[in-house]
């Protein structure tokens, strides 16, 4: 037979998450760490990868969703950030004018919604900071999400 890499189930090794979680399995990493584990922690750590990745994909799509809000509004915004703290994600809102922009106020309120009820990513919040305050608000671990354009993971 070939190199068919392809694997009937009868031939895959299962890990039944109740009935093997006190069972000691042997994990070989691609660099030859050996790790020891239980089923328990194996299927905890696969949910957790699995979590992790719907979570990367959620955020994706909710920073396509407030890079699109910015650009529909590009006359009055100037750029917007995202910073991910350990308690919540913030969206940045820096408006052209040199103050408060009191139209884009009232329409970040329905983003913020939308965010937080549709987005998957956790407690999420909306924030306009005028250009000038940005150092003074925005961690340096923030990045630019519009318009687009990122130098080494870091603002622009």
């Amino acid at each position: 037979m070939a190199n068919d890499t392809a694997t009937s189930s009868s031939d895959m090794a299962v890990i039944h998450a109740f009935q093997d979680a006190a069972r000691q399995y042997r994990v070989i990493t691609e660099d030859e760490e050996i790790l020891q584990q239980t089923g328990e922690q194996i299927v905890r750590a696969c949910k957790l990868q699995m979590n992790a990745s719907v979570w990367h994909q959620n955020f994706n799509l909710m920073a396509d969703h407030v890079r699109e809000w910015c650009r529909e509004r590009a006359d009055r915004i100037a750029f917007a950030l995202v910073e991910l703290r350990s308690n919540k994600t913030i969206f940045f809102i820096i408006p052209r004018s040199e103050q408060y922009d009191m139209k884009i106020g009232l329409e970040q309120a329905p983003l913020e919604i939308y965010l937080s009820t549709r987005g998957g990513i956790g407690y999420t919040e909306t924030r306009q900071v005028p250009g000038w305050e940005v150092d003074r608000f925005v961690g340096p671990s923030a990045f630019r999400i519009y318009p687009q354009g990122v130098v080494g993971g870091k603002r622009e």
